[in-house]
């Protein structure tokens, strides 16, 4: 018996469309119209530089629309270096029970707006967010289509210290002279926050920048300056949220 080894080349399979194109984007733009219906009627919409960002139970509405639901798949504690929290994983399911889409993240002890904050607490809010990345990796397109941001507001929210510069228009605006206008970050020009800082080193974190040298030069050309800073403390506040907001929608693409 020959033991010869036979080599097969195996046919190539090419991504082929199952839908025509103008049916998929005309079903679509009614589910971002019926969308934008829903959250204009929000009465604490998360806002952050003049941009809507959907909530997990934004994301649960579009996910309905398509038959989409999420559900937990697995929750553990973690520690790193005296760092307590949660990790989950979450999935995306259609009706038929099949997995379309599965997400991980993590809320931790030593966020600004999580380190006096009960065990319980930390642990739903990481599965919250599995949920909302899991419905944003299938249908962020939809919710962009319909002109708002594709990164769930529970990780915005959080890596702005509270909500420091999250705009919450009907709470914030009342107080504004004019209040057709989205609330803006209070003493923008004012030094950094220690929360503002620590977002930053997170993000950068979890971007895989790790020497300074280089995240210094990251956040110089996402404020397009002449020359690199030395130092994160040189930042306003305004150019803060700027980087901060750059680097979560890089983090999240």
């Amino acid at each position: 018996m020959s033991e010869e080894m036979v080599v097969y080349d195996a046919p190539q399979a090419d991504l082929t469309m199952s839908r025509a194109p103008e049916v998929v984007l005309a079903e679509a733009r009614k589910a971002a119209t019926a969308l934008g219906d829903v959250l204009k009627n929000k009465k604490k919409p998360v806002t952050m530089n003049g941009e809507q960002y959907l909530e997990f139970e934004d994301w649960q509405t579009v996910g309905r629309f398509y038959g989409v639901t999420a559900k937990v798949a697995s929750t553990e504690y973690v520690e790193f270096n005296g760092v307590v929290g949660f990790q989950a994983r979450a999935v995306a399911i259609r009706p038929d029970g099949m997995e379309v889409s599965a997400a991980e993240a993590m809320c931790l002890s030593d966020e600004p707006n999580w380190n006096k904050k009960p065990m319980f607490q930390l642990r739903s809010m990481a599965q919250t967010r599995a949920c909302a990345k899991a419905l944003r990796n299938v249908l962020a397109w939809v919710v962009v289509l319909a002109g708002y941001k594709g990164t769930p507001a529970e990780e915005i929210a959080d890596m702005t210290s509270g909500r420091e510069n999250v705009a919450m228009p009907q709470e914030k605006a009342a107080h504004a002279p004019n209040s057709d206008k989205p609330a803006t970050i209070k003493d923008p020009d004012a030094p950094i926050t220690d929360p503002q800082l620590k977002a930053i080193g997170a993000i950068l974190s979890k971007l895989g920048i790790q020497d300074d040298m280089a995240r210094h030069k990251k956040v110089s050309n996402i404020l397009a300056l002449t020359n690199v800073i030395p130092s994160m403390r040189q930042l306003t506040k305004g150019q803060a949220s700027e980087v901060i907001q750059s680097l979560s929608d890089e983090a999240n693409k």
